[in-house]
């Protein structure tokens, strides 16, 4: 193609037709120049195709991820929400004098000391990647914003809510060390005399209650914090979902 080329301006310039040839030579710069913006052109909706693909792929990621942690989030709230409502009974019990003798105390200590779940495990695997590789520029300025206002909220729940749970397994375990082998209280055996042999069981009730209300507040604070996560949370699906603009 090129040599055709040649071989034309060639010929116009050999017959002295220079002005046939200039006109020549700008219509093929011009179309050189054309060739070159289209290819540009595919170039970028090239381009453009793979970042929409790109974007796509992660959005169905973060989609997949946010719904995941609905599902848990709400599954843990409402838990919380009954464990809560529970403490308020014995609460309203201990203040109505149900709870009148170390018996009663015992079982309540027994029923009551079990594990709870204030901390969330959030699926972020998508997100970080998203963000350590930059390609969070994918999507638009207020939806980076809102995802990146989403990792803040999480990342609080779980500094505030580590602390929490760990100040409140710590009391447990001071229990524990208080008041050693309280499964087998009622059984009276000899290890569980020599392990009682100094303990004062009068500071009991007042011990359980404290336990209840550093309960209460880190339950509460476990809702309050982790209800903030799910509003964020279904907010960002509901933008990822495009179905607010």
């Amino acid at each position: 193609m090129i040599k055709f080329f040649r071989k034309i301006r060639q010929k116009l310039l050999s017959e002295n037709k220079f002005s046939k040839y200039l006109i020549y030579a700008i219509g093929e710069i011009i179309l050189v120049v054309i060739g070159i913006l289209i290819a540009l052109s595919i170039n970028n909706w090239k381009e453009n195709v793979n970042k929409e693909t790109l974007r796509n792929e992660y959005k169905a990621a973060l989609i997949n991820d946010f719904t995941k942690d609905t599902i848990q989030i709400n599954d843990r709230l409402l838990r919380n929400k009954l464990r809560i409502q529970r403490i308020n009974s014995i609460t309203d019990s201990l203040a109505n004098g149900y709870f009148n003798n170390l018996d009663s105390y015992y079982k309540l200590y027994n029923n009551q000391f079990v594990g709870i779940r204030v901390t969330n495990v959030y699926n972020t695997n998508s997100f970080n990647l998203l963000v350590s590789s930059g390609k969070i520029d994918l999507f638009d300025k207020d939806l980076r914003n809102e995802l990146m206002e989403l990792g803040r909220l999480q990342t609080f729940e779980k500094t505030v809510q580590d602390g929490n749970k760990g100040l409140l397994l710590n009391y447990m375990q001071n229990l524990g060390s208080k008041y050693p082998n309280m499964g087998n209280r009622l059984a009276q055996n000899t290890k569980h005399q020599i392990l009682w042999k100094n303990v004062d069981v009068n500071d009991l009730p007042k011990d359980i209650v404290n336990y209840l209300q550093q309960e209460h507040y880190t339950i509460s604070r476990y809702i309050e914090l982790t209800d903030n996560v799910l509003q964020q949370t279904q907010l960002v699906l509901n933008i990822l979902a495009n179905k607010i603009k």
